[in-house]
């Protein structure tokens, strides 16, 4: 009886990691051509997974997926291609959980008609002005207008257009800098709006743009530890022979990648990161140590031997009847559970250490000698 409610329980945890392993958030970016999207996209994701350039760029409808989130920068509304008349329908707009609509400058009938339709089909829809260094530093030289009062103009411009849609919001950011401005006040509202499972991916998929949001991603990291401890703890609740200690090494291996993707300190994204914020190169040495520490299998190794179990010792339990198993059981469980929390402590300490360097470093960028640098 006991054993069948550790495996009742083993397998509750099991469908429970899989519906969020397969869950997806899918959303989509519209706009005229040279508005900022693959730049948004880019931003929230943390990485350059969309093409960037000053020339037309969204012919068609693109797709990028970031584990569970799903992007699809999408072509302006009334192009020849993508007539006014069936867009909704040619784009599965109906499909989305979010909306958003960017312009750089200012909207234009069609935008309106789009975001009026989505908002009465009761879809989540999101208002983004890019652009605002732009924005700024010309409202500066030809009106002479501080950096509040370029805010207020021109939001009350989109409010006038959008006054009778009841739109989630009207953000201004600017589209190379993914820290300042409504860019955290835009996830977080997206956020809100996302629904159970949805919300739960969201939060791990999206870069890690504020301390509220790597909280809620250590919270969920938690889980995920606790699954992958019990899922080497039925490795040695499983008679089996030949599962030793190189199944444990697979499970904690993916178990560094996944932690890794979710906090954005791969490769990929250190060095965006790096790259975009002007930070210094320490954190791509860093994070090679974090890599080399915990996802290269003789790093793993290492740490096994520091929480006091051998890999020796695990399989000669293993084979002694009902004591082996159950020490085997507590060994395997013991081991993940240490290996990833001191995992999660140190992913959580490095995302959040790029995130303050990155504030800091675009906020004293904005004001250096009173001209927008992004």
């Amino acid at each position: 009886m006991k054993n069948i409610s550790i495996k009742s329980l083993l397998e509750e945890m099991k469908r429970k990691a899989e519906e969020l392993e397969n869950a997806k958030v899918k959303i989509a970016v519209s706009g005229q051509s040279g508005s900022g999207k693959s730049s948004i996209i880019n931003t929230i994701i943390g990485k350059k997974v969309a093409k960037v350039g000053s020339v037309e760029t969204t012919l068609d409808i693109q797709s990028y997926n970031h584990n569970g989130l799903e992007f699809y920068d999408l072509p302006g509304c009334g192009t020849k291609k993508f007539p006014i008349e069936t867009y909704i329908e040619d784009c599965e707009l109906l499909t989305f959980d979010a909306f958003i609509i960017v312009t750089s400058n200012r909207f234009y009938e069609n935008d309106e008609w789009l975001i009026k339709e989505m908002v009465n089909a009761g879809r989540s829809v999101y208002v983004v002005r890019t652009k605002m260094d732009e924005a700024i530093v010309n409202e500066k030289r030809d009106n002479d207008l501080e950096i509040e009062e370029v805010y207020t103009k021109v939001k009350n411009n989109i409010r006038e257009s959008t006054k009778d849609i009841n739109v989630k919001g009207v953000y201004l950011i600017s589209s190379v800098d993914g820290v300042k401005n409504d860019f955290e006040k835009l996830l977080n509202n997206i956020e809100i709006n996302l629904d159970g499972i949805k919300k739960a991916r969201f939060l791990l998929d999206v870069t890690p743009y504020s301390r509220k949001v790597l909280m809620a991603k250590r919270e969920a990291v938690g889980k995920i530890i606790s699954y992958s401890a019990a899922a080497s703890a039925a490795n040695g609740l499983n008679p089996i022979i030949g599962i030793d200690v190189s199944v444990d090494l697979s499970i904690l291996i993916n178990l560094s990648k996944k932690i890794s993707d979710i906090f954005g300190i791969n490769e990929d994204e250190i060095n965006y990161a790096t790259k975009k914020y002007g930070l210094d190169g320490k954190y791509v040495i860093i994070g090679k140590q974090f890599a080399g520490k915990f996802i290269a299998k003789e790093g793993i190794i290492l740490l096994l031997k520091r929480f006091g179990t051998t890999v020796a010792s695990k399989s000669f339990f293993k084979y002694i009847p009902l004591a082996g198993q159950a020490i085997a059981a507590g060994i395997g469980y013991k081991m993940t559970y240490s290996f990833g929390g001191e995992l999660l402590d140190e992913a959580y300490d490095l995302a959040d250490s790029i995130l303050e360097a990155a504030k800091e470093k675009t906020s004293n960028h904005f004001y250096e000698n009173n001209t927008i640098k992004y």
